[in-house]
């Protein structure tokens, strides 16, 4: 934002509940800290013993052979939040929805542990498809995606178009459960673009519990039983972006060029909350989601609906660190339209804030892990510490999107942690 700046500044209001109002004012200091190793063994194939494979929490450099994860890229009509590749981390495994199925890579060798492939072909020829990467349970026990699909008719039976869901034993490669949903657009067709601000219209699951499987697709939510494969509910021009005890949030299109945000119960489909005059919706953490709303960025608890942050900017993105932090962050054109603020993800006080004009360059945020923020300046990588603001590390050789504590994943490469 070029031209005369405005007035900024924080403020802390408490109604019932904790709302943190951020201005991109100021940075917090401290030290930081080196990344702390563990280590960790892994079996290989056929029982022979090989030497533990060096863990870090978290990782902070990264060097070594490069794994390809093949299937994980977005196709050439990709573009912004979209471009992210298909590929989720856990543990030393890279789930990576391939199209055709789930493939679970062993990042430390590059070979297949398994492949689960779907009941219906992927439709062949062309760019192919824009994918979601697979969501993995808390437990690490089971990888979920999603699938537009297909399936010929015969005969004088037409074909029809399903939504096939797949949930797959992480250890094992064996089908859980699956289910097919029967396509079933928005008949309004308000959204003709994504309603989430990643701009991505595949297929997702966006989270299970308590035998509630929360599908979305393009425009529409979908809440399958999981032990039947019945649809529970629907719900067109909406869409799902978190599953948190017992609700379901996201955002809703309400007319051209207007939205809100909403949640409803898992079980039911029934309202449970709502936040007015809230667009392009997007996942902050497990249990926050952000909107753009009256020109600045909204972070919404996605339990109860009640404000919990308010940067002063539209259009920040939110990532958590899988532990206690949030980063959310923008990286405009000009300098003044840049900043990172980054919050406790339980109090959701600020522990941090840098804005464009700071005296520091903002980098582009890549990814959040166990701490460590990686981002990019330029051509050049830099590793912040998350509970600082600090430089980290300034040579990490890599700002990958996913991360584990046995490397990270930038393009579509896992390249290994060296530190």
């Amino acid at each position: 934002m070029g031209g005369r700046r405005t007035a900024r500044r924080w403020a802390v209001v408490t109604a019932g509940a904790v709302l943190a109002a951020v201005s991109l004012t100021g940075c917090g200091g401290g030290g930081a800290a080196g990344a702390k190793a563990t280590e960790g063994a892994e079996g290989a194939k056929g029982g022979a013993q090989t030497p533990a494979r060096r863990a870090y929490d978290p990782p902070v450099r990264f060097e070594g052979d490069a794994v390809d994860l093949p299937g994980a890229e977005q196709p050439s009509t990709s573009s912004g939040e979209a471009l992210r590749p298909a590929v989720t981390l856990a543990d030393g495994v890279a789930y990576i929805d391939n199209q055709r199925g789930i493939d679970a890579i062993d990042t430390r060798t590059g070979d297949s542990r398994w492949y689960a492939a779907t009941k219906h072909e992927a439709e062949r020829g062309g760019f192919g498809t824009e994918r979601v990467a697979p969501l993995v349970s808390d437990d690490g026990r089971t990888v979920y995606a999603a699938w537009d699909r297909r399936v010929p008719g015969e005969g004088t039976t037409p074909d029809r178009f399903v939504i096939e869901v797949l949930a797959v034993d992480t250890a094992t490669g064996k089908r859980a459960w699956s289910a097919e949903i029967p396509s079933d657009p928005s008949a309004t067709g308000m959204a003709a673009t994504a309603i989430g601000a990643d701009g991505n219209l595949a297929p997702q699951v966006v989270g299970v519990d308590a035998g509630t499987a929360v599908v979305t697709d393009a425009d529409t939510t979908y809440a399958l039983d999981t032990a039947t494969g019945a649809v529970r509910w629907k719900k067109g021009d909406y869409r799902a972006l978190n599953l948190a005890e017992g609700v379901v949030a996201g955002g809703e299109e309400t007319g051209y060029h207007q939205g809100r945000l909403l949640g409803v119960d898992a079980e039911t489909g029934e309202q449970r909350w709502t936040v007015a005059g809230a667009r392009q919706p997007a996942r902050a953490a497990p249990k926050l989601l952000s909107a753009n709303r009256d020109g600045h960025t909204d972070v919404v608890d996605a339990v109860d609906g009640k404000l919990r942050l308010i940067i002063d900017h539209a259009d920040y993105r939110c990532l958590d660190d899988a532990r206690s932090l949030v980063a959310c962050s923008k990286y405009g054109f000009d300098r003044a339209d840049r900043g990172i603020v980054v919050i406790d993800a339980t109090t959701f006080q600020r522990k941090w804030v840098l804005p464009g004009d700071a005296g520091r360059l903002v980098p582009r945020v890549t990814g959040f892990w166990h701490g460590a923020l990686y981002t990019e300046v330029g051509e050049r990588q830099v590793v912040l510490d998350g509970d600082t603001g600090e430089d980290r590390e300034t040579d990490p050789n890599a700002a990958p999107v996913e991360i584990d504590r046995y490397g990270g994943v930038e393009g579509t490469r896992f390249i290994p942690a060296k530190g």
